[in-house]
């Protein structure tokens, strides 16, 4: 993969913007939801239908594929990309600016609305702290999202960038429903890491754009 900027991609701020604001939007509207307690059958709902898909084969995809919205394992792939001097400057450091941003307002975010989790019976894995809004959906999206985003503006070769913007997009899906699936979180916390996450997401990419790939060309 040729990491060279595109020169002749013209940034248009706009969308963007209104989609970390819709994104913001949800995430209010979900939230007061969420404090007012009018959640509750739209959760157990959605939850127990994803409790009902558990065997064999699914625990053995989404079980790892939850660890990948590990806060750990986006600092290990960062890192990687930062070694590497072909993905350092265009990839890996914007990538890690963007994760450690998504970090502290998740841990933020959680403290504030301090939601328990689903019962202690109904999880598949460990998870410690607070339910809202999922701190894993939201890193994925925000970090494998800015990948994607990266990718895009710096992959010459189209067939690879659409392939990766694919895979990457399944990833991102997949560490949602691996939540509720594992049942470490409620379909509404999910719901809230998307939303919130994608405001973050779309604000990183106007920023990188305007101020970090600006100066590289």
């Amino acid at each position: 993969m040729e990491q060279q900027l595109n020169l002749n991609n013209k940034s248009n701020y706009t969308p963007r913007f209104i989609i970390a604001l819709a994104g913001l939007l949800v995430f209010c509207f979900v939230a007061f939801c969420v404090m007012t307690q009018r959640t509750e059958a739209f959760d157990t709902a959605v939850d127990y239908f994803a409790y009902g898909t558990r065997a064999a084969w699914t625990k053995a995809i989404l079980v790892p594929i939850t660890y990948a919205g590990n806060w750990q394992f986006i600092v290990a792939v960062t890192a990687l990309l930062i070694i590497l001097p072909q993905t350092r400057k265009t990839i890996g450091l914007p990538m890690g600016a963007t994760a450690l941003v998504s970090v502290v307002v998740y841990k933020m975010l959680k403290l504030s609305f301090a939601r328990p989790r689903p019962d202690l019976d109904l999880r598949l894995i460990w998870a410690g702290g607070y339910s809202f809004p999922s701190g894993h959906s939201m890193n994925g999206l925000v970090c494998y999202g800015v990948l994607i985003f990266l990718i895009r503006r710096s992959c010459r070769n189209k067939k690879t960038a659409n392939w990766l913007t694919a895979l990457l997009t399944l990833l991102i899906l997949l560490i949602g429903w691996s939540r509720i699936f594992c049942g470490v979180h409620y379909v509404t916390d999910v719901i809230g890491g998307f939303s919130v996450g994608m405001a973050v997401l779309m604000v990183a990419t106007i920023l990188i754009d305007r101020f970090y790939l600006k100066e590289k060309r």
